[in-house]
This record gives C-alpha cells, sequence and structure tokens, in this order.
C-alpha cells in the first residue's frame, strides 16, 4: 500500500499589488480585483481561484484551500466568486450558493 502526504509550502506567489482593493469586497463577476487590504494584512485570493493566502508585510501569515476544506459546491464551478472583510471573518462565496468564513487571524476555514 502506498501513502502520499500532500503537504503546501511557505513558498507562495507573490502578488499583484494593482490587484488590491481598498474595498471591503471583491466580487469577481464585476472585478479584476483579487485582494483586499485591510489593517496592514493583504487577504489575496491566488490564481487556482481555490485558495486565499494572508499576507503582513509581504510575508505569509497563513494560506487555505476554501474548496479543499469546505468540498466542492453543488453548483456552479468549484471557485471563490466574492470575497468580504467584516472585522474578524472574511466572507466566501463560492460556487453558486455555498458559503464559508475564514477567521482572518488563523485561516480557520469553516462552511456556513
Amino acid at each position: 500500500m502506498l501513502t502520499f502526504i500532500v503537504t503546501q509550502t511557505g513558498i507562495a506567489q507573490k502578488y499583484n499589488d494593482a490587484l488590491i482593493s481598498q474595498n471591503s469586497e471583491i466580487n469577481f463577476a464585476k472585478t479584476q480585483k483579487r485582494g483586499i487590504k485591510k489593517n496592514n494584512m493583504i487577504y489575496y485570493v491566488e490564481n487556482d481561484l481555490q485558495t486565499i493566502s494572508a499576507y503582513k508585510k509581504s510575508k505569509l501569515k497563513w494560506q487555505t484551500n476554501v474548496i479543499s476544506v469546505c468540498g466542492k459546491p453543488k453548483k456552479g464551478n468549484p471557485e471563490i466568486r466574492y470575497v468580504g472583510y467584516n472585522s474578524d471573518k472574511l466572507l466566501i462565496v463560492m460556487g453558486k450558493h455555498n458559503f464559508a468564513e475564514i477567521d482572518v487571524n488563523s485561516g480557520v476555514t469553516t462552511l456556513v
């Protein structure tokens, strides 16, 4: 029997400053923006549209793959469509009608 262990390395892509919004939300249907900057932190949706990384002073603080943690949505593509910032949580919409929350301090991801 073979066992595979998959780990994520601490090396993440460098985010593009031009894609960072100063607003508290990004809706991928309406904007090309990919990240939100709040309280000296940048919350960035990676190219796979499934992973969110949090950066503080350009250093990766945490990273979570929302689709892996919460499962594929029953309807719609398995990708993040909306991110909203709410003081201590990121509010995520993925697929058509699936919702998740991410703790902004720890990256703990919960299906809602």
